[in-house]
């Protein structure tokens, strides 16, 4: 009985150091892993296909949340006041906010970016909610997350258990599951890219012997890349009441609204004032 106990409680250490940690405990590895040569491979495939989707965008607000990169990852974006927010310093950010609940007004940005940030979110439907409250209608919202079902999600299954790297211990959200979300959010998806098809080695030569495998997978658009970018587009509008005009506003044709007794003394006064109306009702 006590070896039973014993393995219960080893089982139970091993399945508490799976759950996902908040952000400023990841961060560290996640920056370290950015400079890896696995990290870097695919920041640049993110960037390339960013900058495709980025281009044809247009506004005048746009907001950058990003948990891996120190550079902006949307600097081809036409939209001229970009800006970052970070609930650390840090991260060439602009200002310190939590993402979670964002200080700024509804409906005020043309695009949000999501970098990698709903994973090490401690409420990921509630940060996507935000990003969703603070664009306009028919803004755009571009969300870039790592795939579980891919080599990267096999490796992340067994690392985030026993490994002490903690940028694996994180949320897996899949593409469908993130449809679902935008959906009750009336927000519709635009377009899907995916990248990184070979496995998440940390060996530049392995990784570079393996370019043509990527290559031919991305050309197949196959689902199991190691991450997928997602941009969505806001198709809720906004609803402004309008006020109707009581005032002018008369359901019967001929009826006199407002004081009766006034407008009958008004109208005996009128016939005293002119002959011409008594003698016409006299004839009659």
């Amino acid at each position: 009985m006590g070896h039973l106990n014993t393995v219960a409680a080893a089982l139970r250490r091993v399945f508490q150091r799976g759950r996902p940690l908040p952000l400023r405990e990841s961060r560290p590895d996640l920056q370290a892993w950015s400079k890896s040569a696995c990290g870097r491979e695919i920041l640049q495939e993110q960037k390339a296909q960013m900058d495709d989707l980025l281009k044809d965008l247009f506004g005048y607000h746009l907001l950058e949340l990003s948990s891996l990169s120190n550079t902006s990852m949307a600097s081809e974006c036409p939209i001229n006041h970009h800006f970052r927010l970070f609930p650390e310093v840090g991260n060439g950010v602009g200002a310190l906010a939590d993402p979670e609940q964002l200080p700024l007004a509804d409906e005020s940005l043309d695009l949000v970016i999501l970098h990698h940030m709903l994973e090490y979110s401690s409420n990921p439907h509630q940060l996507l909610r935000e990003a969703n409250r603070v664009l306009i209608p028919r803004g755009h919202l571009l969300i870039v997350g790592f795939n579980p079902f891919s080599l990267q999600g096999v490796v992340k299954f067994f690392a985030q258990y026993f490994s002490s790297n903690r940028c694996w211990r994180r949320h897996s959200l899949n593409r469908a599951r993130l449809v679902d979300w935008l959906n009750l959010l009336d927000c519709e998806p635009v377009e899907v890219q995916r990248g990184f098809y070979r496995p998440p080695i940390n060996q530049q030569k392995v990784l570079s012997l393996l370019e043509f495998w990527e290559r031919t997978c991305r050309f197949l658009n196959l689902p199991f890349g190691g991450y997928y970018v997602l941009l969505a587009c806001k198709q809720r509008l906004s609803v402004t009441p309008i006020k109707p005009a009581w005032g002018r506003f008369n359901p019967m044709p001929g009826l006199v609204l407002g004081d009766s007794a006034h407008s009958a003394r008004q109208s005996s006064e009128a016939s005293k004032c002119h002959p011409r109306a008594s003698c016409r009702k006299s004839k009659h």
